[in-house]
């Protein structure tokens, strides 16, 4: 495991991991039943958080496990799971926790990308072996356009500050994260960004394949920001992927 993921993650638990189920868990159901119908489906979501997504999918018939490193985060997912029957969640990294097999749908929200091209896809290879014949899987990717365009962005609230930057050479967004009132505190996640062109190489020897490309949120061109908008200008893609 690359050394910053357990501290950056631990201090970003600090603003997000009890946050309430938002509008971001539900345009995630929503990209459920779009794709995979309204099932019920056997779901495993990778990196979990609080399990505020996790905790939504369960509590409308989706029998989900739920994996998380960050303990805070496990512990809150946990919390939730005592409320949702269909709701399990595991503590510890997706590299190596032993999970049964097979899913419907893999789900990875926000997070693709963290070390390098061979780390991802020791991962696509474990998502291979968890899928059913049938199943498939749904991940933000990243998108090189937005990372490149939003170097210097800053933002605060609730008592925390961000700031976007991209390292070119190695074709990552840097996403970094501080105490307002302690920026020596300041840790960042680096995540490799991929065009879809890029991404279909990356599947090559994984046992997986493309299957669609969906564009999310990012800029509108006008100064404000829209809820979908197209590859060129989105934050992330959400990648459909199936068996080859």
């Amino acid at each position: 495991m690359h050394s910053w993921v357990q501290p950056f993650y631990a201090l970003q638990s600090r603003w997000t991991a009890n946050l309430p189920t938002g509008d971001d868990d539900i345009a995630r159901l929503q990209a459920i039943h779009r794709h995979a119908g309204s099932g019920p489906h056997r779901i495993l979501e990778l990196g979990a958080g609080g399990g505020q997504s996790a905790f939504l999918a369960a509590t409308v018939g989706h029998d989900v496990t739920a994996i998380e490193l960050v303990a805070e985060r496990a512990a809150r997912a946990r919390a939730l799971a005592a409320n949702a029957r269909t709701l399990t969640v595991l503590e510890g990294s997706f590299y190596d926790v032993p999970i049964d097999g097979a899913f419907d749908l893999v789900l990875y929200w926000d997070g693709f990308g963290v070390g390098d091209d061979a780390d991802q896809r020791v991962l696509l290879r474990r998502i291979a072996n968890w899928l059913a014949p049938h199943g498939s899987a749904l991940i933000d990717v990243y998108s090189p356009w937005f990372a490149a365009a939003s170097v210097g962005r800053e933002m605060a609230f609730d008592g925390a500050r961000r700031r976007y930057d991209y390292e070119a050479e190695g074709n990552r967004w840097l996403d970094t994260w501080w105490p307002e009132d302690a920026p020596e505190q300041a840790l960042t996640q680096s995540l490799r960004c991929y065009a879809p062109a890029d991404f279909r190489l990356l599947l090559e020897g994984t046992g997986l394949e493309l299957q669609g490309v969906d564009p999310g949120a990012g800029p509108d061109g006008l100064g404000g920001w829209a809820e979908k908008t197209n590859l060129a200008r989105c934050m992330s893609w959400l990648a459909t992927i199936g068996p080859a």
